[in-house]
């Protein structure tokens, strides 16, 4: 009786059933450039996220057989399930790639129709599709005819601008393609991350269409995935850089859910998860500029908060050699927890 008593509590934190597949939870990582490389989906894995995105990868580049297009969709044991996201416009290499991606196991392949960055558009792809709704139903079409029996989905903007909101009719347009979810950030192109997320804008495509629609945007804190969840009556939350700050927050929102508090992480639990992540970064990437650069973003971001932050981060992003932002990271951490 009373564990029934605390599930009703907040029942639209729930298993999430897309195309074939039941998700444990309804909480998403969302894909991010620089950021879900293997290493942070392990880390979201171990901390509730149900389902991690790679980061966006061409799929000109797979077709290639680009290294590091591969790099990017490098999986391991822990990491899945796991869903690939794929940007591209011309119908014929991202349906390949996704055939490529489904012959290695992909159960999980989705399309990018939102990043805003330039190095996208000028592809004419992500959020340029927007612009352009007539040449995404190909390139879906082609996904899903390489991918049958697996899960599709599909991540988009608002629209490119306020004057051009179309993700209800591009939702509608997936939809018609066979894809089995579709994710909604709740701002335009134009608006970058600038502003707030509009709630009642991803509402109207959850009402546009049949199939699960996951709300993204400005979830930092458990209570906001709730209110998300109440605002639109999405099917679920994909969290993004409330997870970078925060990987606990899969967690902290399957608590609150529960009727129970969201605790912040002890600052011992900070020090064991840098640990942990210094780790899987030693052990899946080379010790190179590269990897040093990385670390710098989730040292950054870990230590927001505590004691001494400020100039943590000072040294760590001065400093050129993986030995010494290893060094001052471990002292760090150890002495505040």
């Amino acid at each position: 009786m009373m564990q029934q008593e605390r599930s009703s509590i907040h029942p639209r934190v729930c298993p999430l059933r897309v195309g074939g597949v039941t998700l444990a939870r309804n909480l998403l990582l969302a894909p991010m450039a620089g950021v879900t490389n293997l290493p942070f989906r392990l880390i979201a894995r171990e901390t509730g996220a149900s389902l991690v995105f790679t980061e966006t990868v061409s799929a000109k580049g797979l077709v290639r057989g680009g290294k590091k297009s591969w790099g990017l969709v490098e999986t391991a044991p822990g990491s899945e399930p796991l869903a690939y996201q794929l940007f591209g416009r011309e119908p014929e290499f991202v349906g390949e790639a996704t055939r490529l991606l489904a012959d290695r196991g992909a159960e999980f392949v989705d399309l990018n129709l939102g990043c805003p960055v330039k190095k996208f558009l000028k592809h004419g792809a992500g959020a340029c599709l927007l612009r352009e709704p007539e040449a995404i139903a190909p390139i879906v079409r082609a996904m899903r005819k390489a991918l049958p029996q697996g899960v599709l989905s599909v991540k988009i903007r608002l629209g490119w601008d306020s004057r051009s909101i179309n993700a209800p009719t591009v939702a509608r347009l997936v939809e018609s393609e066979g894809v089995d979810f579709v994710s909604v950030h709740g701002r335009t192109r134009a608006q970058l991350y600038r502003g707030r997320a509009d709630r009642g804008r991803i509402a109207e495509v959850v009402e546009a269409v049949s199939i699960p629609v996951i709300a993204n945007g400005d979830i930092v804190i458990a209570q906001d995935a709730l209110d998300m969840l109440d605002e639109t009556g999405a099917a679920g939350v994909m969290i993004g850089r409330g997870a970078l700050n925060n990987p606990w927050i899969f967690s902290q929102i399957a608590e609150l859910a529960e009727g129970r508090p969201a605790p912040e992480p002890s600052v011992g639990q900070r020090a064991e998860l840098v640990e942990r992540h210094l780790e899987l970064m030693l052990g899946y990437f080379p010790e190179d500029a590269s990897a040093v650069h990385m670390l710098k973003k989730y040292l950054s971001a870990y230590s927001t908060g505590l004691p001494g932050a400020h100039a943590f981060r000072d040294r760590v992003n001065r400093a050129q050699q993986l030995d010494a932002v290893l060094a001052d990271a471990r002292d760090f951490f150890r002495v505040a927890a």
